[in-house]
Order: structure tokens, then sequence, then C-alpha cells
């Protein structure tokens, strides 16, 4: 059980990594 929650918690952070960069590269190449 915990290498479940090691793993879904790994796939959140992936995620949220992933949004931040997408959000950060649309605010950049719609700024300049």
């Amino acid at each position: 059980m915990g290498e479940m929650l090691t793993t879904s918690a790994i796939c959140f952070a992936m995620t949220l990594i992933g949004l931040s960069l997408g959000f950060v590269l649309l605010k950049v190449t719609q700024g300049e």
C-alpha cells in the first residue's frame, strides 16, 4: 500500500510540474 501512495504522489507531482511548465511557456510565448 505504501508503494501505491508513493507512485500516486510522484504522478501527481509530475502532473503539477507539467502544468506549471506549460502555463509558463504559454505566458512567455504570448508575452512576446
